[in-house]
């Protein structure tokens, strides 16, 4: 499959047959836990999930009780992430907008998720300046993309995606960001880093699953997520 919009709009993100969506539900695992240590108790945390998907980050986040708004235009996904929550009683909202224009207001979230979305943009800075705009004082940005390198390139397109751990033409090297392009992207819209780390496959295990697992690491060569806050008072 060369389109990742043709991909990303569609069921079976949740079905553990879809070979498709493997790798993204088990990264997804290793991402949701990195983002609870981080943030800590999510109960009760208003929390929007900019080009939520099928709502792999988003549903967890609200089944441990926080509010949470996922957006996306992919409206195949949004069908799935919200025809799970309801199988499993989940208070959880979906809806197609931009995520370049969102239609929430200013301020209005204590967490905005920019998760396995920036590499898909060609604005994606005006992506991180959209989270930043509904963040409240003191709120978070999680941000997990991947590093434009050679290493990225080798492993994240030549391997993962010629092996089928990953559709092809999911990922093009050129749009992939660098840290400190990120850092930039962030500082411009008035955020402040204060976590960072990196990412890589696990390659035994990514193996022995079929689908790529991941670790962290100190180097950002590959993949890497950081945490970034609006200053300000909490209120």
């Amino acid at each position: 499959m060369s389109d990742p919009a043709a991909l990303f709009d569609r069921g079976g993100w949740w079905d553990p047959d879809c070979k498709e969506f493997a790798s993204l539900r088990a990264v997804s695992e290793f991402r949701r836990q990195l983002l609870l240590r981080w943030l800590g108790d999510v109960v009760g945390r208003v929390i929007v999930d900019l080009g939520c998907g099928g709502g792999l980050l988003a549903l967890p986040l609200a089944e441990r009780g926080a509010q949470v708004i996922g957006l996306d235009l992919a409206s195949g996904a949004l069908r799935d992430a919200q025809r799970t929550a309801d199988e499993r009683g989940v208070a959880l909202y979906v809806a197609g907008a931009s995520l370049l224009r969102s239609p929430l207001r200013s301020g209005c979230a204590d967490v905005v998720l920019l998760a396995d979305v920036v590499e898909h943009l060609d604005e994606p800075a005006a992506a991180v300046a959209e989270a930043a705009r509904l963040l409240r004082p003191g709120g978070s940005l999680f941000v997990n993309t991947i590093s434009r390198t050679v290493r990225s390139r080798l492993l994240a397109i030549t391997l993962a995606e010629g092996l089928g751990y990953v559709p092809r033409g999911t990922h093009s090297w050129r749009m992939f960001v660098r840290p400190d392009e990120l850092e930039r992207m962030a500082a411009a819209a008035g955020l402040r880093r204060t976590r960072q780390t990196g990412e890589t496959p696990r390659l035994l295990a990514t193996v022995r699953r079929g689908a790529i697992e991941l670790r962290e690491s100190r180097s950002c060569a590959v993949g890497y997520a950081a945490l970034f806050e609006r200053p300000g008072a909490a209120g």
